[in-house]
């Protein structure tokens, strides 16, 4: 990571990589969700993520796929298995998680097109959540889960989708609820725009969620989580030796289960 880099992560507990697909890897990944896309489904009213707002309030939810990305058939799955290790982001996730990091859970597709409600805000520094945190020791920062979000669709200002409180991840005091509904407006909560290929790494201790879908076009976002090597937050989940014997060392390395020492180390794009 550059100067500018860190100095913005440990400011505002995200950070946008732009370019970090390019254009025939971001094609390649909509064709195969436009192939899917019959089974992309509304989430159901019982389950909406609103939280009883009505500044995020919609006509319907977010648009969801509940297969594995990973583990479509070849060649379907080959844009979310280069996403996994890719080797963009790895240097990020050493530097933001420590080397022999690994993927927590995920990959997940969140959808949004016009009339689809928000997310209420969720996460923070405070109250503390030992696997989510944010911490800065001996001039190192230090991450527990942590996403990454791969945007195939631009993300204009104005849009909705991803929101968040820039600086939350440090705070000392609980985020009042209506401010995590956004009912009161305290000019903290901001939507950030994201072109398609670009990338959003951010870290669960920041305090976020997702404003109602505006945008002329559909929102279309790829999330993994991401946990340092020893800590699991979603568990471990045991996958098939069939699908791991498609992978690449490295993508292999990413699915190992927790633990500390002599993990495998992704270096990627120097």
């Amino acid at each position: 990571m550059t100067e500018h880099e860190l100095y913005l992560f440990d400011l505002r507990g995200y950070l946008v990589v732009e370019n970090a697909l390019t254009p025939s890897e971001v094609a390649a990944a909509n064709a195969v969700l436009d192939r899917l896309w019959g089974d992309v489904k509304p989430r159901d009213r019982e389950h909406a993520l609103s939280g009883g707002s009505a500044v995020l309030r919609g006509e319907k939810g977010r648009l969801e796929f509940h297969g594995n990305l990973l583990e479509l058939n070849p060649p379907d799955c080959d844009p979310f298995r280069d996403m996994l290790a890719h080797p963009v982001i790895a240097p990020y996730l050493n530097e933001m998680l420590g080397t022999g990091f690994r993927l927590d859970h995920g990959p997940g597709l969140i959808a949004m097109e016009q009339g689809c409600e928000g997310h209420v805000l969720h996460g923070g520094g405070e109250p503390y959540d030992p696997s989510q945190f944010y911490v800065m020791k001996n001039g190192r920062m230090y991450n527990g889960l942590t996403v990454v979000s791969w945007q195939l669709t631009d993300v204009l200002p104005g849009d909705g989708g991803f929101c968040c409180i820039p600086g939350s991840h440090k705070a000392n005091y609980r985020c009042p609820q209506d401010i995590k509904t956004v009912e009161t407006d305290l000019g903290c909560v901001m939507q950030i725009a994201a072109r398609a290929g670009s990338t959003v790494i951010f870290t669960e201790a920041l305090t976020h969620g997702t404003l109602p879908w505006k945008g002329k076009g559909q929102r279309r976002s790829i999330l993994f989580k991401y946990s340092p090597g020893f800590i699991a937050w979603g568990g471990a989940p045991k996958r098939p030796e069939v699908f791991l014997s498609q992978l690449t060392p490295d993508q292999k390395a990413v699915l190992e289960p927790p633990y500390r020492p002599n993990r495998p180390v992704i270096m990627g794009k120097a």
